[in-house]
């Protein structure tokens, strides 16, 4: 995990923001970023349980090729910050939303689903919960020779009060499955579907 001094944050380098944080380029490293939590305990805590759920991906040494992966706390000017690998296409640009791609006719859409599939089936191939499945938390990263990945960047672990079924392998898969479909059917009108468990 990485430790550094106090960072200087301000707007130039805020990248996006969602209900519980705010996310802002690190000035000394554009494949960063850093994530402040909004006030309230509950931006905290939804942080923390973040982090614990990467500790346990990392203890498994699960690829998180599809996934930003967590590097390490930090102080900034505007207080305690969680480094994250920022995901940009092959111009440095932050790359686009999921939403944006399903807007627009950026990339046919047939390619956008397949690559969803490609992601749908990663997850559950690594055992990996996502508790918010939304179109903002997923990120669509463009290369120079015009292949795309989506890369999930935030809402990732399972926040449920009893954790004794997450050490079923089934009840894994059946919650992901799950959760994934239900995705798959409100955001790209049933495409990428898993088979149900």
């Amino acid at each position: 995990m990485k430790s550094e001094g106090m960072i200087e944050l301000n707007q130039e380098l805020f990248i996006a923001a969602g209900i519980y944080c705010e996310c802002y380029e690190n000035p000394s490293n554009k494949h960063e970023c850093i994530k402040i939590p909004l006030e309230g305990k509950k931006a905290s805590k939804r942080l923390k349980e973040d982090i614990s759920y990467y500790a346990k991906l990392h203890k498994r040494k699960v690829s998180l090729g599809y996934v930003a992966d967590y590097l390490g706390e930090c102080q900034t000017s505007l207080g305690k910050g969680y480094i994250y690998e920022c995901v940009r296409d092959y111009d440095l640009a932050v790359s686009r939303r999921l939403q944006h791609y399903l807007d627009t006719d950026d990339i046919e859409k047939d390619v956008l689903y397949h690559k969803m599939e490609e992601l749908a089936h990663y997850l559950l191939g690594h055992k990996i919960l996502i508790s918010d499945l939304h179109a903002r938390n997923i990120l669509i990263q463009l290369s120079a020779e015009g292949d795309i990945k989506p890369v999930i960047v935030d809402g990732i672990g399972d926040r449920v009060a009893i954790e004794f079924m997450n050490k079923l392998p089934g009840a894994v898969e059946a919650k992901i499955t799950r959760r994934w479909n239900r995705f798959a059917q409100k955001v790209m009108g049933g495409r990428a579907l898993l088979p149900s468990k």
